[in-house]
């Protein structure tokens, strides 16, 4: 029977909004939490990565979990730990534990996110792969929309702690929505075959040491600049006088330029190539950073984060691509375990990273700093990662 990818709607896309929403609600809402309670920028940049750090540590047992417990017991042990973990970031006052409960979230939020690419690199096969991960892209980033907003006008109107109750709300809804849905566990990947005998991590990394090498550093690269947004912007919003409001306007339009995005992008990627997007991506993301040195107002900054939004859509599931393009077809999971390691890790040290020369040296100094990385993934993207759209079965970096 043909693919179709209407299938996923309720499988896949209608969770990945709901976590996506909640996600985006707290971005300007950390910022603004840790600077109430006495917080630094470096402090900031640490709560920020938190998330991030939590995830990259436990994205290799989070493949092993995956293999033992299934996509969806996973994806609802995902679920209930956000739950908990976003009501307990609420309830407190000190920014040490709210690191520490930011940091669990992350691993919990991590069970979700590696259980759907594990699953969709089974089930979709490589020519669907580009519009499927683009539209998984593409709803993480309509969820991103709304969620600052919300965050925004309700921390605004009623208080910094109330964001954290309302992802923990969503949180338990969508676990609902996952524990009557399908169990992507039962699906054979997309060339017919079920493997319940996974590769060892070590073997793993051994056999495709080179994919992890080169691939990985762009995956790292890529997620770093994508981190630094949510810490550089916030606190430049602060730093020229604007408030968590006016933050949360701004991050919402450039999410709305890059939610807009996702779907010529995946058909960009399936028809002429997965570099034809990523390569603009990055490139067009250190521009911005650039150009955000000389920003000194809300216009000029909403107009960087708006550039940033498109630079960032251009990249919609560029990096879920790239690794399930690389992964082995039978089980993926470890090799995606691995992978995310590069992602969050990256991820993880966007905030504490820009955060950090932001504090010692000021912003522009850490707006320069973070350009310069991206123009170093820009030369690895264009000369050093091949071209992974092919009806192999997979595409390894040599």
């Amino acid at each position: 029977m043909k693919f179709k990818l209407r299938t996923l709607i309720l499988t896949v896309y209608l969770p990945a909004f709901l976590t996506a929403m909640s996600v985006g609600m707290l971005a300007p809402i950390i910022p603004a939490k840790v600077d109430l309670i006495g917080g630094t920028v470096f402090v900031i940049g640490l709560a920020v990565g938190a998330r991030g750090l939590g995830e990259a540590i436990f994205s290799i047992p989070t493949g092993v979990l995956i293999i033992k417990l299934g996509n969806k017991s996973t994806m609802l042990l995902g679920m209930i730990g956000m739950s908990v973990f976003a009501l307990l970031s609420g309830i407190t006052d000190n920014n040490l534990i709210l690191y520490i409960w930011l940091f669990c979230l992350g691993i919990f939020y991590g069970f979700f996110s590696l259980s759907r690419h594990s699953f969709l690199t089974q089930i979709v096969p490589r020519e669907f792969r580009g519009k499927a991960f683009s539209r998984f892209g593409g709803i993480n980033r309509i969820g991103w929309f709304f969620g600052p907003v919300i965050g925004g006008f309700t921390a605004g109107s009623i208080g910094v702690n109330i964001p954290f109750y309302i992802v923990a709300a969503i949180s338990l809804l969508t676990t609902f929505i996952i524990l009557f849905g399908h169990d992507p566990s039962n699906y054979t990947n997309a060339n017919g075959h079920v493997d319940t005998t996974p590769e060892s991590t070590l073997n793993t990394f051994k056999t495709h040491k080179q994919s992890f090498a080169i691939g990985g550093t762009a995956q790292f690269i890529m997620q770093f600049l994508r981190e630094c947004r949510h810490v550089l912007i916030p606190v430049w919003a602060f730093s020229i006088g604007l408030g968590v409001e006016q933050l949360g306007i701004i991050q919402s339009l450039s999410s709305a330029i890059d939610m807009t995005l996702f779907y010529p992008v995946g058909i960009v990627m399936d028809r002429f190539g997965r570099k034809w997007t990523s390569l603009p991506s990055i490139l067009l993301l250190a521009t911005g950073f650039i150009i955000m040195t000389s920003v000194d107002s809300f216009t000029g900054l909403l107009l960087v984060s708006m550039l940033l939004g498109f630079a960032n859509g251009l990249g919609s599931g560029a990096m879920l691509t790239l690794g399930a393009d690389l992964s082995p077809s039978i089980n993926p999971s470890a090799f995606l375990g691995i992978w995310r390691v590069f992602g969050w890790t990256g991820n993880s040290a966007g905030g504490p990273v820009s955060g950090g020369i932001a504090q010692l040296f000021g912003l522009t100094a850490s707006s320069l700093v973070v350009a310069a990385i991206g123009l170093v993934g820009v030369g690895i993207f264009a000369f050093l990662i091949p071209e992974t759209l092919s009806k192999q079965q997979n595409n390894p970096i040599h």
